[in-house]
């Protein structure tokens, strides 16, 4: 073959050109590969803050645009709608550029378990069309990224042994001198503040979570550690609380629903029979003194007030229906029958309930729990068993031993709060603290709750064995909360979360 003199070096020139157009090539696809990843990553954040504060809106009850399942819209750059809003705020949807786009799932995902309530999945899905660099010589000029969540109001066992439910309010957990919480057992989860106050915990003592958590069958020895949950303010452990070996965290937490709402919502019915009293002797129905007092279920009008020095009451299982006058004791021992010394009751088992609310006719008025100085109190909750594990407390109560009326006027630091050891005395409480008005109530006033003052220095054995559950909770003095809690859990709550 015969080669011609122009023809020579066009080879070359072709060879360079194909490489030329494979490293432009290999370039882009690394340097727009790169700045298109990055923006995948930012619009998924957007549209997970964006699914959560939407669904996080309805939970509240805050979100404006009335909404069903099927629904759908687009968001406008100006939309003041809370999922809109929230990937305005996280880097979508400001340029016409942008799509974001809201709608409300009809098909539960496989495998969640949704809430009952009429909308309880949003989804969210934001779409950019992002303009390339050097792939745009190979004639790709835009790449069209998107990103899909799907946010939810799902159901999930009661996680939490102790969980303050006041949604805004200031030091909703406050802890003064040198007082201390020390959890032992339990779930993973140990406290819950559901408050978004940028000073929800207020500090001052400390915390132990060292040994909670599921490998502590409550006796504090085996647990490595749980977490600590807080929907306002820092997610920087102020240094106080331990968070043992595993380690637990000190992180942000959505707020959680009260584990008791369906609880007899509109308190339980009122007692057909009238409490009685009457004495019993030395050895009689766990009866230590030559004589004691022994309470029968019922209703009591007008309150259960006893602060006799060297004086024993003794109440048997059931249900004490408070109607006015509070829950108060001072200078006494009071005990619930232990378990075989007395009838069971239908609703209660072995132990007992106390329901706090207002005289007849005017239920919301109801006074406070007061548990005062020089106090040894042994109290069994409904329908706790002593099994070794324990079976789960059953139904209708729960394990609830003390039970506000969720209605009740406010009692606060101004206004009489529930006092839980003033001054010296024993408690052994087996079941749950349930005193709390409901979220509705605080939000449409803030300064209607219920406060739990532990107060005093309370003797070594003071143990709670069950899960407080309240509006907000201070603890002042040399106090210690001991919380030595099984590893079960057995109530639904209403929580927000991803789930797609």
């Amino acid at each position: 073959m015969i080669r011609r003199e122009g023809e020579e070096g066009q080879a070359t020139v072709l060879v360079l050109l194909a490489m030329g157009i494979f490293l432009i090539g290999a370039v882009g696809l690394a340097t727009d590969g790169s700045h298109l990843f990055a923006q995948r990553q930012m619009a998924q954040a957007a549209a997970d803050a964006a699914a959560q504060a939407g669904i996080m809106s309805i939970y509240d009850g805050t979100q404006l645009t009335t909404l069903a399942p099927g629904d759908t819209f687009s968001c406008t750059t100006t939309d003041t709608r809370t999922p809109c809003a929230y990937a305005r705020l996280n880097g979508f949807g400001a340029t016409a550029g942008d799509t974001v786009t809201v709608d409300v799932p009809t098909a539960a995902p496989i495998g969640v378990d949704l809430s009952s309530d009429p909308v309880n999945q949003l989804r969210v899905t934001v779409q950019r069309s992002v303009n390339t660099t050097l792939l745009r010589f190979l004639g790709t000029s835009a790449s069209t990224i998107r990103a899909t969540a799907t946010a939810g109001i799902v159901n999930v066992i009661s996680p939490v042994p102790l969980v303050i439910t006041h949604p805004s309010m200031a030091n909703a957990l406050s802890m003064n001198g040198t007082t201390g919480i020390k959890i032992c057992g339990g779930p993973s989860q140990s406290i819950q503040v559901n408050s978004s106050n940028p000073s929800a915990y207020a500090g001052g003592g400390t915390v132990d979570l060292s040994h909670a958590g599921l490998l502590d069958s409550g006796n504090c020895t085996t647990g490595t550690g749980a977490d600590f949950g807080i929907f306002g303010g820092s997610t920087t452990n102020p240094g106080s609380v331990s968070l043992g070996s595993k380690p637990g965290k000190y992180m942000h937490s959505s707020p959680i629903g009260d584990p008791y709402a369906s609880v007899f919502p509109s308190g339980p019915p009122v007692p057909t029979t009238v409490g009685t009293t009457r004495t019993i002797s030395n050895g009689t129905e766990g009866c230590t003194l030559p004589t004691c007092k022994e309470y029968s279920p019922g209703l009591y009008v007008g309150g259960i007030n006893e602060s006799s020095n060297n004086t024993m009451e003794v109440f048997k299982p059931g249900l004490y229906y408070i109607q006015g006058g509070g829950f108060k004791l001072k200078n006494t021992t009071a005990i619930t029958c232990p378990a075989g010394l007395c009838t069971s009751d239908a609703d209660t088992g072995s132990g007992m309930v106390i329901y706090n609310t207002g005289p007849a006719g005017n239920p919301t008025n109801a006074g406070v729990f007061d548990i005062n100085t020089g106090v040894t109190a042994k109290f069994m909750g409904a329908g706790i068993s002593t099994a070794s594990p324990p079976a789960s407390p059953s139904g209708p109560y729960y394990g609830i031993l003390f039970f506000q009326d969720r209605n009740s006027v406010a009692h606060t630091t101004n206004n009489n709060s529930h006092t839980f050891g003033q001054g010296n005395g024993c408690f052994d409480l087996v079941g749950t603290i349930y005193i709390t008005n409901t979220v509705a109530t605080m939000k449409a006033d803030a300064n209607h709750y219920q406060l739990i003052t532990y107060n005093g220095t309370p003797c070594s054995s003071t143990v709670n064995q069950g899960e407080i559950i309240v509006s907000a909770l201070s603890i002042v003095g040399t106090t210690n909360i001991n919380m030595q809690l099984y590893p079960f859990s057995f109530l639904k709550i209403r929580k927000v979360a991803l789930i797609h």
